[in-house]
């Protein structure tokens, strides 16, 4: 239950745009796969990745599953989200943690697929 508490935490730091609580919860050593995009490698690269989302709300966020088990979870969803033009795009994710010994995220495989 503790880390299904955590990935809830870290959906919902997704959703308002807390790049503190997502940096803070991450190992030093992580690795962060976007599917089809880029990897990240080092909390340092993912807190220069993150940094523009800080403060950017969804308009929509819904979770649809948070699956849970050992030191992994799988979270799916799908949100709206405000562009830097203006427009609004939808998006579905499923975002694929896997925890350290210390409860850190050190592995997240995130696939995220615009809606038309």
């Amino acid at each position: 239950m503790e880390n299904k508490k955590l990935f809830q935490k870290m959906n919902n730091a997704f959703a308002t745009g807390d790049v503190g609580l997502i940096i803070e919860n991450v190992a030093e050593n992580i690795q962060w796969n976007m599917v089809g995009n880029s990897q990240v490698e080092g909390k340092r690269a993912v807190m220069e990745m993150m940094e523009p989302m800080r403060g950017v709300v969804a308009e929509e966020y819904v979770t649809k599953n948070i699956i849970t088990g050992g030191n992994a979870g799988v979270i799916e969803g799908t949100m709206l989200m405000p562009m830097e033009n203006g427009e609004k795009k939808t998006y579905a994710f499923c975002d694929i943690y896997k925890l350290d010994q210390d409860g850190k995220i050190e592995e997240l495989t995130a696939y995220l697929i615009e809606m038309t």
